[in-house]
């Protein structure tokens, strides 16, 4: 009889600690690696700027104002969700930027915004991109702008 008193008790409590959300003995390791991984922040030749997290990308347009022809639609403000695999191959390429020699753009047109690429991690760089960089990227972020 104590036994079933002992049993029902931790079936009790057992449940009482699910139904919170607790989960005894696991953790969710996914929550902590994503926190660990680098930010990064691409602004695009026409003004535009995608934030590249392990779990967003969000796409902030230039506005007519801001825009180097003035007209052009560059779309509107998204969040959206995407995999960890998604941020992985995105993040491959914003590594390869950061690790190569850019060469610098033709400064002919002063209205021309100049692309760059920083990553939010425990160095925080920041660079300008070459013509190549800027559509490796662009080759990657814009079909997701596309899907919505």
């Amino acid at each position: 009889m104590q036994r079933l008193g002992l049993l029902s008790a931790f079936v009790f409590c057992s449940m009482l600690f699910i139904t919170c959300g607790a989960t005894p003995g696991l953790t969710n390791l996914s929550d902590t690696v994503e926190k660990d991984l680098p930010i990064y922040t691409y602004l695009d030749s026409d003004g535009n700027t995608y934030v590249i997290s392990a779990n967003k990308l969000i796409y902030d347009p230039a506005s007519e104002e801001n825009t180097t022809d003035g007209i052009k639609d560059q779309g509107y403000h998204l969040e959206l969700n995407i995999s960890l695999n998604e941020y992985s191959k995105i993040a491959a390429t914003c590594k390869k930027q950061l690790n190569i020699s850019q060469e610098d753009l033709p400064a002919a047109n002063t209205n021309f915004v100049i692309p760059t690429l920083s990553v939010q991690n425990s160095k925080n760089e920041s660079i300008t991109l070459s013509k190549e960089g800027v559509q490796d990227l662009n080759y990657l972020l814009k079909p997701f702008l596309k899907d919505e």
